[in-house]
């Protein structure tokens, strides 16, 4: 906050806190028990804690979208948008066949377009992003 200029932009970027029941899902991680207890953790508290005999990524908090716009603001910034980074193309089964054909891809983009912005499906990416300002003095 101290260094952004009056009015100036500032993008925050967060694990999403179902980033790790996703990547459990897609990469059959669920199986592993440990996994599945690092889940229950981050879908109580946000906290990422790998076990000590396993290298699931590193310690970390894990945030739900409301969490991080307020910490945001907590530091005096204006939360203006909350955004996916991912989105509802991760669903596609074809997705790298999607991107390369230019009228499957428009449409793929302008069905995501449509709902970027709709805070229900922020759970779907496991990274959110939050734009937010600076306020300029009164």
């Amino acid at each position: 906050f101290r260094v952004l200029r009056p009015g100036g932009t500032v993008v925050a970027k967060a694990v999403h806190r179902f980033a790790s029941l996703h990547q459990g899902l897609m990469q059959s991680l669920i199986d592993d028990p440990s996994f599945v207890a690092l889940i229950g953790r981050e879908l109580e508290d946000g906290q990422h804690r790998s076990p000590k005999d396993r290298d699931y990524f590193t310690t970390a908090f894990f945030h739900l979208p409301e969490e991080l716009e307020s910490e945001v603001r907590g530091a005096g910034f204006v939360a203006d948008q909350l955004l996916p980074v991912q989105g509802p193309g991760l669903l596609a089964n074809d997705l790298e066949e999607r991107l390369s054909d230019p009228g499957r891809r428009e449409t793929l983009f302008a069905l995501i377009r449509s709902v970027e912005t709709e805070r229900s499906l922020l759970g779907i990416s496991p990274h959110i992003v939050v734009v937010a300002q600076k306020p300029r003095p009164r």
